[in-house]
């Protein structure tokens, strides 16, 4: 009998191990589900109450938002912040929380009751935040005493618009937006961020246009290497008072890349032909802390004209946001063009373009852009008359210009220069020369 006590003991303790197995099993979870009342107001009726708001302002009625999570901190990239939109547009909330992608994914539906929490702004935007805390954040308990989950998330609930960096707008702001065929500058090269600082990087378009990607030295992929070549990028888009950024949700946010650097596209399309085209080049530094003068650039597209300045003030210069191109000062400064051949439009009505902006960080400032003027083998064009200001929202926005009835010829000469009119600095770029389009010319439009 002793032969089979032990593997009878055995047995017994594997029946009883088994059945505490099945005894303790965890409970189905619990779908959240929201059952107080409807929703009453949309992202965009909020913006548009609060619009005016500058201090902290409770919000004493009962309002009810119903949005979706966009972004979150799951990468670290965001931090004490949810990105929340819904059909008409998007709003930041912040809360003294940290891992709130546990409880927070993307895809998750919230009910939010607003009565008893602030509109805030940071950076001349509002949000939803709290007075009298730290960075005006929601207190954690607040927050989940308002906040309510409904459902399971669901990523799909979320997609993104697909913009243009010359074409955006307030009805984007704090949404998931999507560029395509776009490139980092110092692709290859640079990482995310510079030592333990949140870093701007510049992602541009074909077309010399440019977007800050602002990425925190806490965030999960802070050292890795920005990707190569061109690809598409998703992301929240912010804005700090006039500077337009996109905050990059995890390294999710980038995709295709790899594929080649993309090239200006002409306006009007494929029947145009461009006869000379100058963006100023791909990056450029300063030296000795000096930008270079016009004369010194050595990063011109095209080596086979002659750049010049006769005031001797005009330089090369470019900003977290804005492509290299020509910094012209308050007062009287040039661009001369010389050697510029358009012979090979015999026949054809050809067109300059120019984009132009103003340095207009200044309340209250403004200026015509025909404080620039051109001229074309001496003989002065037409220049239309346009008065941007800071009210407006136009500190360092580009506007293209459209000057017809250009020669054809093989040495043409073109100036640019400014006069006194020119208070506030101007900032050149992308300078071209093409066939005319068949369908109208616009005079003036924004980049």
């Amino acid at each position: 009998m002793k032969t089979y006590i032990y593997p009878i003991i055995a047995l017994l303790m594997l029946g009883v191990f088994t059945s505490c197995l099945k005894e303790y099993e965890a409970p189905p979870l619990t779908e959240p589900t929201y059952t107080g009342p409807a929703a009453n107001i949309t992202i965009t009726q909020l913006r548009e109450r609060y619009a005016n708001v500058t201090d902290p302002r409770l919000i004493d009625i009962d309002f009810i938002l119903r949005a979706v999570v966009a972004g979150n901190d799951v990468s670290g990239n965001i931090f004490n912040q949810l990105f929340l939109q819904d059909a008409t547009g998007g709003i930041v909330i912040s809360v003294a929380q940290s891992s709130l992608f546990n409880d927070f994914r993307v895809g998750q539906e919230v009910f939010i009751n607003l009565h008893g929490l602030y509109v805030v702004t940071f950076g001349g935007q509002i949000q939803l935040g709290y007075a009298g805390t730290n960075a005006n954040r929601i207190p954690w308990e607040v927050f989940n005493f308002y906040t309510h989950r409904n459902g399971w998330p669901q990523a799909s609930r979320v997609t993104a618009r697909t913009v243009t960096m010359n074409a955006l707008d307030d009805t984007m702001m704090a949404t998931l937006v999507r560029f395509d065929n776009v490139y980092f500058e110092g692709h290859g090269e640079l990482a995310f961020t510079e030592g333990d600082r949140t870093t701007n990087r510049s992602l541009r378009d074909g077309n010399g246009n440019a977007i800050i990607v602002r990425t925190s030295n806490f965030s999960s992929f802070a050292a890795d290497i920005l990707p190569k070549g061109a690809g598409t990028v998703y992301g929240m888009l912010t804005r700090f008072n006039n500077d337009w950024q996109l905050v990059l949700r995890d390294l999710n946010d980038l995709q295709n890349f790899g594929q080649p650097i993309p090239g200006p596209t002409e306006p009007g399309g494929p029947d145009v032909t461009t006869y000379f085209r100058e963006t100023f080049g791909a990056s450029v530094s300063q030296v000795d802390g000096r930008w270079p003068l016009i004369a010194n650039y050595t990063g011109y597209d095209n080596s086979n004209v002659r750049f010049s300045d006769l005031t001797g003030r005009a330089d090369i210069r470019s900003t977290a946001s804005i492509s290299p191109h020509v910094w012209l000062p308050t007062g009287v400064a040039s661009l001369l063009i010389e050697g510029v051949d358009t012979s090979a439009g015999a026949g054809k009505e050809l067109i300059l373009t120019y984009d132009l902006a103003a340095n207009l960080f200044n309340a209250g400032s403004e200026v015509n852009f025909n404080a620039l003027s051109v001229s074309i083998n001496g003989t002065p064009f037409a220049v239309p008359s346009l008065v941007v200001s800071n009210t407006n929202g136009d500190n360092n926005r580009f506007y293209t210009i459209t000057l017809t009835g250009v020669p054809t010829q093989r040495d043409l000469i073109i100036e640019f220069i400014t006069s006194t009119a020119n208070t506030v600095g101007l900032r050149l770029d992308n300078i071209a020369i093409t066939s005319k389009p068949d369908n109208d010319v616009i005079v003036i439009r924004p980049r």
